[in-house]
């Protein structure tokens, strides 16, 4: 596939998802300059706990949120995907509710029984129904018009991030500068300099990977602050690419997966690892990614590595999150895949709506 020609794009992104990819940035700049407009009671910054609930793309933003402020954040934090909350839920506890939509369901059952647990709310949606519950019960919320920045969930990532970090800094639970934000979207933009469409592939290294990976079962390996990153990654790669991938948390992964990849024996020929390596990880973390590269690499899986560059967590964060937003955008052209076209999802949530 010629990832240098415009026919390519228009006829596999004819709605242009490669705006959004290429604004990413702006994502950023519009919530984190919204969410400075939000009046938060002062008993949220009382919790004893956080919880965040959202479903597929609306989730993701948590994730990455978890894994890059949990040196920071003043409370424990979990991430639900699901239509019922822990135990733990109390009055106590804060709840964030995001839905792209406002209107997942499994998101919604959840609202109802925070509610009635009288846990503090939060929301960050589009519309639907759950902005429609946040003016209902007028709560702290981040009520965003995506416009042609995101035209899925999973395309938000900059909304529902910053998103979702605006709240909780609002609300006293986390403390973040305004230069930390200056920063971060400066290394966004180092990446699109590099990775635009624009750029040839010869020289652009999202292209190239793009095309490294195509057709194989993709493992993604994160540590520490990019574990958010990596969900979002193997999301990207699935929907928008419409390919196989899964990540794994490295060391953990050192501890089982070594000696699950012998079978099935043809397994090494159709599989890549993506390394998501920091400087910012800890020194035995490091040491680790060599080796582990090189055990793969023995047993016949091809490596590929992405060495995040950013002074802080959340500069790579940013950096990373531009960075394999391009390359799940070229992974579908080179798949020759629709970008947005979700048949099967569509089919799910068609038969589910008849039950």
């Amino acid at each position: 596939m010629n990832l240098d020609s415009a026919a390519v794009y228009k006829k596999y992104d004819p709605v242009d998802v490669g705006f959004g990819i290429e604004h990413l940035p702006d994502q950023v700049r519009s919530a984190w300059h919204d969410t400075r407009e939000l009046d938060v009671p002062k008993t949220y910054s009382q919790v004893t706990n956080i919880y965040l609930v959202g479903m597929g793309g609306s989730a993701l933003g948590s994730d990455m949120l978890t894994a890059v402020m949990n040196d920071r954040l003043k409370v424990p934090v979990q991430v639900v995907r699901d239509y019922t909350l822990p135990a733990a839920v109390t009055s106590k506890s804060l709840v964030v509710l995001t839905s792209f939509s406002g209107t997942t369901e499994e998101t919604l059952a959840a609202a109802e029984a925070a509610h009635k647990r009288k846990a503090k709310l939060m929301v960050i949606c589009a519309g639907g129904q759950l902005a429609q519950l946040a003016k209902r019960h007028k709560l702290p919320s981040y009520v965003f018009i995506p416009g042609d920045l995101a035209k899925q969930p999973r395309f938000a990532g900059g909304f529902l991030l910053i998103g979702v970090l605006g709240l909780l800094e609002r609300a006293g639970l986390v403390k973040v500068k305004d230069a930390e934000l200056t920063s971060m979207m400066n290394c966004m933009n180092e990446v699109i300099d590099s990775c635009a469409v624009d750029v040839k592939s010869t020289d652009n290294p999202a292209k190239i990977i793009a095309k490294a990976v195509a057709n194989k079962s993709v493992m993604i390996v994160s540590s520490e602050h990019l574990a958010g990153n990596a969900r979002i990654f193997q999301n990207s790669i699935n929907e928008n690419g419409k390919q196989f991938a899964t990540n794994f948390h490295l060391p953990e992964l050192n501890h089982h997966l070594l000696e699950g990849l012998k079978h099935p024996k043809e397994f090494a020929k159709h599989a890549v690892a993506i390394m998501l390596r920091s400087e910012l990880y800890h020194p035995r973390t490091q040491k680790r990614y060599e080796i582990t590269a090189d055990i793969f690499e023995q047993q016949g899986i091809n490596v590929v590595e992405y060495r995040a560059a950013g002074k802080t967590r959340l500069d790579e964060v940013g950096e990373v999150l531009q960075f394999t937003s391009y390359v799940a955008w070229y992974l579908a052209m080179e798949n020759k895949a629709i970008t947005t076209d979700t048949p099967y999802v569509d089919d799910l949530k068609r038969r589910l709506a008849k039950v």
